[in-house]
């Protein structure tokens, strides 16, 4: 009798388990933002400079341009899908600035990958520059190849603040 019992449950399991539909894999597009005072540093570290976190932004209040580095954290390789760097003008008038985001680790296959950029810095309101699969040699839309130690380094001019640093990435949120 105990072995009816088993194979008959046994056989009621394995006929569910074949009824149950496919686990099929579901993604979530999820846009992460980062404080620049936070993300953002000195390439050239030094005391002799007026380039300063604050609450509104990572600011260059001196008089001549200043090398920082804003470093991405807190994201899956392969899931970013952009990376974008947010600036704005602090005296009113426009700026031109030179960014190089980069991707990839040195000496890994495809890696690093770099890719620079003059932005506009408008007189009011905040920019914004953005860097895809496509700014790294890859089709637009995909993932940014070599995902992995994503930052931009800016050439940043005096009156000129980073104010934030985000990311858009596609995570796996179940299969």
């Amino acid at each position: 009798m105990h072995f009816v019992k088993s194979g008959l449950a046994a056989f009621s399991l394995a006929a569910g388990l074949a009824a149950a539909p496919a686990a099929t894999a579901v993604t979530q597009d999820k846009v992460y933002e980062f404080s620049a005072a936070d993300a953002c540093q000195l390439s050239v570290p030094t005391t002799d400079t007026k380039v300063r976190p604050r609450a509104n932004g990572y600011r260059n209040e001196g008089t001549s341009n200043q090398f920082v580095i804003c470093g991405m954290g807190g994201y899956e390789k392969g899931t970013v899908l952009y990376m974008a760097l947010l600036y704005t003008s602090m005296d009113g008038a426009q700026h031109d600035m030179s960014c190089t985001g980069v991707t990839g680790l040195t000496g890994s296959e495809s890696g690093p990958l770099y890719s620079t950029k003059t932005v506009s810095v408008a007189a009011s309101g905040y920019s914004f520059a953005t860097w895809g699969a496509e700014d790294f040699g890859a089709d637009e839309g995909a993932p940014i190849d070599s995902g992995m130690n994503l930052s931009v380094t800016c050439t940043l001019p005096p009156n000129v603040a980073l104010q934030g640093f985000e990311s858009e990435q596609l995570i796996d949120v179940g299969n």
